[in-house]
């Protein structure tokens, strides 16, 4: 696998007018929606406040089966890619519909509802930037890669491989976590080539089992993932591989309380320091949580930024 060299101060992209963003989520259940009420108005006005795009999509404005059959409610994780296709394709038009030089860059900043701005002083800029504005800009998690916040640029290239295998994917078969599963498999499958000999597949299911419909092998799916990128000499993850970027440390966007990872039962058996070096802490740019406490936060700290101004 070729890596490629990263430098966050070389920014070959600098004589480009900045980049648009577009702040994309998606929800299932209006109570769920009205639960997080103050964090999607937080990065709603975080949005404007920046002069980003903003979409909550449900499953009243998409329709979900275009992407697969809705079985059970665990399916309603799926819908992530039926909304970011839909913005994909919006952002397309958008495209075409421009003729001025240099064209502008766009990216997609998908955030689970869940998850709370606590930087709002921070441009999401700032994340591509350090990222040297690759296509795909994923961030740390304390145990393996989640897709609950990323970066993805609408363009031709490599953005559009990966999100078209993604897509395909997810499609076949069944997979723990959902849109997170079957992104393990897709990304060995792109980032190995012929290296890779699916071995983590056996951890899905080829079929749907109404009594089970979501394989348990979570868990074994990660550590599958993580030890066959390691095998494959890139670990999980390296900061730059070619046209991925996988920020950490003062550069990442995104983490879970301790308190929370910390007591999980299915994460007892992990190495409770690596867990710690990895969760929320104060100062960091936005924290993945259902605690509404930080929900109340997020927009106090939104609004504090705009009456500043």
């Amino acid at each position: 696998m070729r890596l490629a060299l990263f430098s966050p101060l070389s920014c070959v992209w600098c004589q480009e007018p900045p980049p648009r963003i577009h702040l994309v989520t998606f929800t299932s259940d209006p109570n769920y929606q009205r639960a997080f009420e103050a964090s999607l108005t937080a990065k709603e006005e975080f949005a404007a406040h920046w002069g980003y795009s903003w979409e909550v999509f449900n499953d009243n404005t998409i329709d979900c089966d275009q992407f697969r059959p809705f079985r059970w409610r665990g399916d309603f994780r799926y819908c992530k890619l039926q909304a970011l296709k839909t913005i994909w394709s919006r952002v397309r038009k958008l495209q075409k519909s421009e003729t001025q030089l240099p064209p502008r860059r766009d990216y997609i900043f998908w955030h689970d509802v869940d998850t709370h701005m606590m930087k709002p002083e921070i441009p999401l800029t700032h994340f591509l930037e350090r990222a040297n504005y690759t296509p795909m800009v994923f961030t740390e998690n304390a145990l393996s890669l989640n897709n609950g916040v990323f970066f993805l640029q609408v363009d031709q290239g490599p953005a559009k491989r990966f999100f078209s295998a993604w897509r395909k994917g997810c499609r076949q078969r069944e997979w723990p976590w959902a849109d997170n599963g079957c992104m393990y498999e897709v990304l060995l499958q792109l980032l190995g080539g012929e290296q890779y000999r699916g071995s983590c597949r056996r951890f899905s299911q080829e079929s749907f089992n109404e009594s089970q419909p979501e394989p348990l092998t979570g868990e074994d799916l990660m550590n599958c993932f993580n030890s066959e990128m390691s095998s494959l000499g890139l670990g999980c993850c390296d900061r730059k591989l070619q046209d991925f970027a996988f920020l950490t440390g003062e550069d990442s966007f995104n983490h879970h309380p301790c308190e929370e990872l910390l007591k999980k039962p299915k994460l007892q058996e992990f190495d409770r320091t690596l867990i710690r070096s990895h969760c929320f802490k104060e100062g960091m740019f936005m924290v993945h949580s259902k605690n509404l406490t930080y929900a109340q936060e997020s927009l106090r700290r939104v609004r504090a930024l705009k009456s500043e101004l």
